[in-house]
């Protein structure tokens, strides 16, 4: 049977092999495959997907678009809910980092302190960058996937993420921005939840500061930072958390309680959907 007459299969329903996988908390994470011979269709409801070919890859390319073909070091950058037509050719190789939209965002408010409205990426096929192909294959590549790595692995994640922010990131149609905190009000509100992380904050306290209503908080704060209130918090307390811990002064209980969650579960809850590893794992790594 040729090639052309395949079916077409999803992603997900296809003969790639996954050499290995490893998540880095609920909003990154990373795989490796090896796929060959296959048409199929690529479309993630929940995540970005930038991609990487290691090896191989010369006689893959699209069949829903004009497009160059693969090869070794080439990417593609797949935005949540494109969906893409491939064919793929001999024995191939290649890495997925999947990453959400509000961490990409939070990441270029963190950075470059741009509006996250502003923030948005376009759908690339095999283009090559050299700085994101030294991080993919010098670094991602040649870790050992496991949780000793986690750490290390997500501050290369970021710093990948941070390159395509400043090389391939598209401005959105949005004539003008209306809406989000104040500069004055998006300072007020950080320093109370600055002051007073370890105790349980209530949001009729946030939104009287900004004089508004608590919906109308709600939905100026997620403009301003691409995330709610609570999970501002909630990072907040982990990275207070995090610097407790590396200081070696106070048990993971005492710390827990300090940083303002109810108990040590209740930390390490958090610690594992925003970092992928225990407190435990983490003071491990530090200490």
């Amino acid at each position: 049977m040729k090639i052309s007459s395949q079916k077409v299969l999803s992603f997900e329903q296809s003969k790639k092999v996954c050499v290995r996988q490893l998540s880095l908390g609920s909003n990154l994470s990373w795989a490796q495959y090896q796929h060959e011979k296959e048409r199929l269709f690529y479309k993630n409801h929940h995540q970005h997907t930038l991609s990487m070919y290691l090896a191989g890859g010369y006689e893959t390319h699209r069949t829903d678009t004009q497009s160059p073909a693969g090869g070794p070091g080439r990417f593609c950058l797949m935005p949540q809910d494109c969906e893409s037509h491939w064919q793929l050719g001999s024995t191939q190789q290649f890495m997925h980092l999947y990453f959400d939209d509000d961490y990409l965002k939070q990441l270029a408010i963190h950075v470059f302190d741009k509006d996250p409205r502003l923030i948005a990426i376009p759908e690339l096929t095999f283009f090559e960058d050299p700085t994101l192909e030294a991080l993919f294959r010098h670094q991602m590549a040649t870790f050992h996937w496991d949780p000793s790595s986690q750490l290390m692995m997500k501050q290369f994640s970021d710093s990948i993420l941070i390159s395509l922010l400043q090389n391939h990131q598209s401005m959105p149609a949005i004539p003008q921005l209306t809406g989000g905190l104040s500069p004055k009000v998006k300072r007020l509100v950080l320093d109370f939840m600055q002051t007073h992380f370890h105790r349980q904050i209530y949001l009729h306290e946030m939104a009287a500061l900004a004089q508004l209503s608590e919906y109308h908080f709600c939905r100026m704060f997620k403009h301003s930072f691409a995330m709610t209130p609570q999970a501002y918090l909630c990072q907040l307390r982990l990275q207070h958390a995090q610097a407790l811990i590396k200081a070696n002064t106070q048990n993971l209980s005492d710390i827990a309680l300090t940083c303002g969650f109810a108990n040590q579960s209740h930390m390490g809850r958090y610690f594992k959907k925003a970092l992928g590893l225990s407190p435990s794992a983490f003071k491990r790594q530090h200490v």
